[in-house]
């Protein structure tokens, strides 16, 4: 159930929007800026008007997928501001297009009834101009994404002898 209703939203939507959730630390004189903390054990992606949960867990070695209906925030201390902060400018070659996920990659996927288990996930999306992938590594300070380096990053901190099962969804 859990994997046909992820594919199912990504497949009949639009990657909107990529959003970390974190606070805001008020600043401590007033000549200085208020700081954005991310919290970056989360990330959502944004398919039109649902939500895709990601989230680095097992103490950062694993990444859980999920439908969530709303932004997760942690909020862990007192006199902070809860917010959100859309990556997708950073991310995303060109966010103003159609992004549409072409193809997913799951290292030593797991499906349960409400989530999705891997060791690390590669997105391919695709819009009119051009093809970029995504690499997702839970890390010790959380999930790490981006390009090729990512993902070369990832393999080198493998340990010896780690035997992985590539599973590929297309569409």
């Amino acid at each position: 159930m859990c994997l046909e209703e992820i594919k199912s939203v990504i497949q009949n939507n639009f990657l909107s929007n990529v959003y970390v959730t974190g606070v805001v630390l008020p600043s401590e004189r007033d000549d200085e800026l208020a700081e954005f903390v991310p919290y970056r054990s989360y990330l959502f992606f944004e398919f039109d008007d649902q939500l895709v949960k990601v989230e680095a867990i097992e103490q950062y070695s694993k990444i859980s997928i999920a439908i969530t209906p709303t932004l997760i925030v942690r909020v862990e201390v007192e006199d902070v501001i809860p917010t959100k902060s859309s990556i997708s400018d950073i991310i995303f070659d060109n966010s103003l297009i159609d992004n549409k996920v072409s193809k997913i990659e799951m290292f030593n996927m797991q499906v349960n009834s409400n989530e999705i288990i891997c060791d690390a996930l590669r997105l391919s999306i695709t819009n009119k101009t051009n093809k970029q992938e995504l690499f997702l590594d839970p890390q010790f300070f959380g999930i790490n994404i981006g390009g090729f380096g990512v993902e070369e990053i990832w393999r080198y901190n493998l340990p010896e002898g780690y035997e992985s099962k590539l599973t590929i969804i297309e569409f």
